[in-house]
């Protein structure tokens, strides 16, 4: 281990000497993880860490009540590369950003300020790394800096993507008629600093253990704070749309076309995070994308848990790369997951549900297609401006992947068969 790690290495092995009741060094090891990158951290620091974690499962099983409950999945998502074990679930630490969300069936509108708090912390913490970049203080990651006009171009799109949730969950903080009058225009800073205020305790830790970039190029944090924000989203998709079914076989079932439409309103909401994707370097993204090997998006059980709510996949989606990469979602489906597809055909066919709310709940799941088909050819885009015609990450087949799933639909019947048959 370096000379430069010393006090970090004393800090962790006080910690794991006290049993793990004293306060964890989180400041140190994410210091020398973005310094490094955790692709880079030292064999020895890992092993160090690695006994931590092991003090914390074993105090944790003997019921002596360690006070900060949050170093085990800290360190799990840490040492992911060093468990050899690393993955899409890992490199964007899901588990931490989890932790503390409400339960999937908690109501819709309870889900969606969840995640509409979320993203917007994720997005003011991202806007504080890029002001300090151009205020000429950078912190790391900070190789391959941006230039000041597309630092400043990164600040104006995040201020546009967080600028319908924080008019949901930011009363007073946001000017309802002035975002009217020039989305997008909200000042970043102010926006940043708002939701920046509200944040706990609790919130600031998940926000700083949460970033775990695998190089040192500036550019990863937005990544991944991008990233982060997508996964958010499907979360709440998911959810809405499994509340969305229930309400189907409910007593009132023509309820749930707002549902559908909350969905589709969100989703529309997410589309200019490929916009402030964009603003990545191609140059600075082929470098830091070696070392994220065994990770890509296809991975994701969130977009997959999305799509499988809407109507089942046709067998060969299953059995293809992309479900066979989300083992657990593909075990739900072929176990006879409900979709809401599925269920519009049943209460149709059983009179359950009236001929207006058929046809309204049709309408409003099209609406979800066309916006969906919106984003899926924008990520294509996306990826073809980054990457060309290489791979994808994971050794995955990237952009054609994206070009053949184009054409795919999320409700094919409701889109070819009347509302009543």
């Amino acid at each position: 281990m370096e000379e430069t790690d010393a006090p970090l290495s004393h800090g962790l092995s006080d910690w794991c000497s006290s049993g793990g009741a004293g306060d964890f060094p989180y400041a140190g090891v994410i210091d020398r993880l973005r310094a490094v990158g955790k692709h880079f951290l030292d064999e020895e620091l890992l092993t160090l860490l690695s006994e931590c974690r092991t003090v914390f499962t074993e105090a944790s099983r003997g019921g002596e009540g360690i006070p900060d409950t949050f170093v085990g999945p800290f360190l799990d998502v840490l040492l992911d590369k060093f468990d050899d074990r690393y993955d899409y679930p890992s490199y964007t630490a899901l588990a931490l950003l989890r932790r503390g969300a409400p339960g999937s069936r908690s109501g819709w509108e309870v889900l969606r300020r969840h995640r509409d708090r979320t993203v917007l912390m994720l997005l003011a913490d991202l806007i504080g790394f890029e002001r300090d970049a151009l205020e000429g203080t950078p912190h790391d990651p900070q190789g391959m800096l941006p230039g000041e006009l597309l630092l400043n171009k990164r600040l104006r799109l995040a201020a546009r993507v967080m600028e319908p949730a924080a008019l949901r969950v930011l009363d007073g903080a946001v000017d309802p008629v002035v975002v009217a009058a020039t989305p997008g225009r909200t000042p970043a800073g102010e926006l940043a600093d708002a939701v920046l205020a509200t944040v706990t305790a609790r919130e600031r830790l998940m926000l700083r253990t949460s970033l775990q970039p695998v190089y040192v190029l500036h550019d990863e944090y937005l990544f991944l704070r991008v990233l982060q924000s997508f996964e958010t989203t499907f979360a709440f998709m998911s959810a809405t749309l499994d509340e969305a079914v229930r309400t189907l076989r409910g007593e009132q079932p023509g309820d749930a076309a707002a549902l559908v439409a909350a969905v589709t309103d969100v989703l529309r909401e997410s589309l200019p995070l490929f916009s402030l994707l964009a603003t990545m370097q191609p140059e600075s993204f082929q470098v830091f994308r070696q070392f994220t090997e065994g990770a890509s998006a296809i991975q994701s059980e969130g977009y997959k848990t999305f799509e499988s709510y809407c109507s089942t996949p046709a067998r060969a989606r299953l059995d293809s790369f992309a479900f066979l990469s989300v083992p657990d979602v593909r075990s739900e489906v072929l176990a006879g997951r409900e979709t809401v597809q599925g269920t519009w055909e049943n209460v149709i066919s059983s009179g359950w549900l009236p001929e207006r709310d058929a046809a309204v709940l049709r309408a409003a799941a099209l609406q979800l297609e066309g916006v969906h088909q919106r984003w899926k050819q924008t990520h294509y885009r996306l990826a073809v401006r980054m990457i060309g015609t290489r791979s994808g990450t994971g050794s995955t087949e990237g952009v054609p992947y994206l070009a053949s799933v184009i054409s795919q639909r999320l409700f094919p019947a409701m889109e070819q068969q009347p509302a009543v048959g």
